[in-house]
């Protein structure tokens, strides 16, 4: 959500073409130990320093642990053309609805809210249509050693954490291509 609030305005700025990309943090199958209290309140100042600094209320969101049926509906969206819509809402719901993103009845709602088919959508997650898609973008990350999100590639070059809008605009100066570009994100 940090990450993205600059991006859309460069993108809309400069007229370029974002190729969003999978990555989990915390992969399907791999439960992390309880955090101690200390940690969750320091998460959480964090989450809320962060999201004042760009703007934005943030919460940290206790209820979330994975996101892999997010991904796979992402890449639903993508395919309907409605990707951007789409994170925006996800974003929300983890980050100030603090949601389960990982729960098909809030994707479900969140797809019906943005105007994609729930029937399809939910058909599309139950039997997994994009699994191979979301699963190819988490190996390309590892591949690349991408460890954190946010992270912008363009013509192989690679930044990572939130950006502002200027140190985008920089990053993308350094390109050799000049624009319009493909960033992936």
């Amino acid at each position: 959500m940090i990450g993205k609030v600059p991006l859309d305005q460069l993108a809309r700025d400069k007229n370029l073409t974002i190729e969003w990309k999978s990555f989990e943090l915390r992969p399907e199958g791999i439960e992390l130990p309880e955090k101690s209290p200390e940690y969750l309140a320091r998460a959480k100042a964090g989450i809320e320093a962060l999201g004042k600094k760009y703007g934005l209320q943030m919460i940290f969101n206790e209820r979330s642990k994975h996101s892999r049926l997010a991904l796979e509906g992402a890449k639903f969206a993508e395919d309907q053309g409605l990707g951007n819509v789409y994170h925006d809402a996800v974003f929300t719901a983890q980050f100030q609805n603090q949601q389960n993103i990982n729960d098909l009845n809030v994707l479900c709602e969140l797809a019906e809210r943005i105007g994609l088919n729930q029937e399809e959508f939910k058909q599309a997650l139950i039997t997994r249509k994009y699994e191979q898609a979301v699963s190819r973008d988490v190996a390309e990350a590892q591949r690349l050693g991408i460890q954190s999100v946010p992270c912008f590639i363009v013509d192989g070059r690679a930044v990572h954490g939130a950006q502002s809008y200027e140190a985008l605009e920089k990053f993308l100066k350094g390109t050799a291509s000049g624009f319009p570009l493909d960033i992936k994100v």
